[in-house]
């Protein structure tokens, strides 16, 4: 279960994973990050969110733990 519903998905990222975020899936690049967080929010569900994430980060490896990690963090907002 990723947890409790959130109204945005910051909300749902502990500081430790923002960093781990921003340096590991993001090139560390805060910007591309915020950026990425806005549009996964504006997002009608998790469908649309995972295709964002295949046609925008497709060096991402799905399977890993830290994308799980962020993943969950954008089902919490998108269920």
């Amino acid at each position: 279960m990723p947890g409790s519903p959130v109204k945005n998905i910051v909300s749902a990222i502990s500081l430790n994973d923002r960093a781990l975020f921003i340096n590991t899936l993001f090139n560390e690049n805060p910007g591309l990050f915020q950026e990425t967080i806005s549009a996964l929010n504006s997002m009608e569900n998790f469908d649309a969110a995972m295709n964002y994430i295949a046609e925008n980060f497709s060096s991402w490896n799905l399977k890993s733990e830290v994308v799980y990690r962020f993943m969950m963090a954008v089902r919490r907002k998108l269920k």
